[in-house]
This record gives C-alpha cells, sequence and structure tokens, in this order.
C-alpha cells in the first residue's frame, strides 16, 4: 500500500525534473559582423573621401574591410569597384580615398566587412562629383578644428599632408596660389613644399608673418611653385618658438588618412611618419588645405593634389634638430 501511494509522487517528481533539465538548456549567443557605412566628402571632380565604420567585429574577427562602388549599380558589390582596407581588429571609423573618379556624375557607395566566411555590407549612400568649371576644397581634413599638436618640450617639428603621384594626373602644370592652415597657438610658422618619397626633400620654405591664432589663415607663396605630377609632393609648415605645454599645430578630429593627412618629423624633415601610426591616440588630420591655380587663372582648392615647380628654392637655413613626445591638447586633459 505504502509503495501505491510513493510511486505516483515518484512519477510527478521525475515529470518536473525532466522539464526542468529542458527548460535550463544552454543557449549560444554568437557575435555577428556588422559595419555601417557613413558619408562621402567630395575632394574634386575626379576625387572622393568614402566614410564608414566597424561596428562589431563578430566571432572571429574580419580578414577585410573597406569600400565598393559605382557609378552604374544602384547596390554596389564587391563585383564592382571597390578599395580595401585590409583586416580589421578594433572597432571604430574608417575611411579611403577615392581617385580617378569621372567629373559630374552619381556614385553609388557602401562599406563592407568580410569575416572569413560572409561578405557584408553597409547601406548605400551616394555623391555627386562636381562638372570640370568649378572650385572645390580639397583636403584629407573635416574643414573643422578640434585640437592642437605640440611637443612636451616645446621642440621644433615639421607637419605636413602628403600627395602621391596618383593624386597630381589632373593638376600638372599648375601652381599653387595660398595654402590654407590653423594655427592653434604663439610659435613661428614657416610654409614648407617637400618633393619625392620616403625622404622628401625640402625644395620651398618661406616664413609666415603674424598668423592670427585659432581660426583658418591663408597664405600666398611669394615665389611661382607649379605641380610636376610626376613627383610626390608633400605641403606644410615648420614650427619653432613656442612655449612648452602649448599645441600650435591645428586638426580635426579624425578619422586620419594614415601615411597622408597626418605626417610629422622630429628631425627637421630628414625622416617622417604617421602621427596615427606612432601614436593611435592622434588619430586626426592637419588642417591643412592648398588652392592651386590652373594656366587659365582658375582657383582649385587642393588637399589631395599637389605640386612641383620651375624655379626650385635654395634653402640656407640650418635649423637644429629636436627630439620631443608628441602631444595634444585633447589628449593632456
Amino acid at each position: 500500500m505504502k509503495l501505491n501511494k510513493i510511486f505516483p509522487i515518484i512519477l510527478v517528481i521525475a515529470m518536473f525534473t525532466g522539464v526542468a533539465l529542458i527548460g535550463c538548456k544552454k543557449i549560444e549567443l554568437v557575435r555577428i559582423s556588422k559595419t555601417q557605412t557613413g558619408t562621402a566628402i567630395i575632394i574634386d571632380q575626379n576625387t572622393a573621401k568614402m566614410n564608414g565604420s566597424v561596428i562589431d567585429l563578430g566571432e572571429n574577427g574580419i580578414d577585410d574591410h573597406g569600400f565598393c562602388y559605382s557609378s552604374s549599380t544602384l547596390s554596389p558589390t564587391k563585383s564592382d569597384l571597390f578599395i580595401s582596407k585590409g583586416a580589421a581588429t578594433i572597432l571604430g571609423d574608417f575611411s579611403a580615398v577615392i581617385f580617378g573618379l569621372n567629373p559630374n556624375t552619381n556614385y553609388h557607395f557602401r562599406s563592407y566587412i568580410y569575416d572569413g566566411t560572409e561578405i557584408k555590407y553597409g547601406d548605400v549612400a551616394s555623391f555627386t562629383t562636381p562638372g570640370s568649371g568649378g572650385g572645390f576644397w580639397l583636403k584629407y581634413d573635416d574643414g573643422n578644428n578640434y585640437t592642437g599638436i605640440g611637443l612636451t618640450d616645446g621642440s621644433n617639428f615639421d607637419y605636413a599632408i602628403r600627395f602621391p603621384v596618383q593624386a597630381l594626373t589632373n593638376y600638372d602644370g599648375y601652381r599653387i596660389s595660398k595654402v590654407r592652415f590653423y594655427p592653434k597657438e604663439a610659435a613661428n610658422y614657416h610654409v614648407e613644399v617637400y618633393e619625392g618619397s620616403g625622404s622628401p626633400t625640402l625644395v620651398y620654405y618661406e616664413a609666415v608673418s603674424n598668423p592670427i591664432l585659432n581660426t583658418w589663415n591663408e597664405y600666398s607663396p611669394t615665389n611661382a611653385y607649379y605641380i610636376d605630377s610626376d613627383t610626390e609632393v608633400w605641403v606644410g609648415f615648420w614650427v619653432t618658438s613656442y612655449v612648452m605645454g602649448t599645441y600650435p599645430a591645428g586638426c580635426d578630429d579624425g578619422p586620419a588618412i594614415a601615411g597622408a593627412g597626418d605626417m610629422i618629423s622630429f628631425d627637421d624633415g630628414v625622416t617622417w611618419e604617421s602621427m596615427y601610426t606612432g601614436n593611435n591616440r592622434l588619430n586626426y588630420n592637419w588642417n591643412l588645405e592648398v588652392y592651386v591655380t590652373n594656366q587659365k587663372g582658375v582657383e582649385v582648392k587642393l588637399d589631395n593634389n599637389s605640386f612641383s615647380q620651375n624655379e626650385k628654392l635654395a634653402n640656407t637655413i640650418k635649423r637644429k634638430s629636436a627630439a620631443g613626445r608628441l602631444t595634444s591638447a585633447i589628449e593632456m586633459k
């Protein structure tokens, strides 16, 4: 009799135990890699800067990321035109400058990522390149000042934006007419032009008198300087005589076009490095832009282009090298 009474109880307990075991089944959560398309910045009729973000690296990381674009396809893929940025190891913004675009043309683009098994795309965005007759700012920065850069010990340094040969194709023979920059704090500023890749050669040097601080300044070089599209060109400034703990060289808030919009030298222009590569907290582009004028006198505001010259100026100034740690006003806060 006791066994008969106990059996149903045991059965009920077993049934509820089974339900409990099933209800506690482990659920596997899988991270999914994701990208987001940003906006495009028009540099000139043949050049644009595309922006995007890596939102999630996923379970296996990202083997490749970049942008695909097309003037004929509404939803471009890697089967169309694309530019690769390689593997992605951190979350955040990325960008790429596209050369060789057609004037007065509408382009669709979107960011992409590849996680080893699948290509994933961001939303589609679009932009239209200008026609051949207009003048435009050409630049690596976003046109806004975010912070200033200096060395902690107040040493001299050079900063520049670099124009590779492929950026100069449409500007052969153009003359530099103005350089635009953003001096944050009191210093002596000297405009410079270098030529060549790797360790470029200083070919133009001129002091800038009485720049206005904390705003954009436009400076017109005294001597003629012309683009040679077969020669890489760097345009920048030598900064001296600033107070230790100040940050004279203005820059935007990125993301940096590393190796182009963020070049810096600590040894009087002998060797150069990307500011971001040297310190990834300094993810900025210099507030530095260049104008050129063609043979007909039409101004084109340049930043992803460059120059060369008919009459190279010999620089007889001997400048004392000084090493120091690179910092920004933002970093020091």
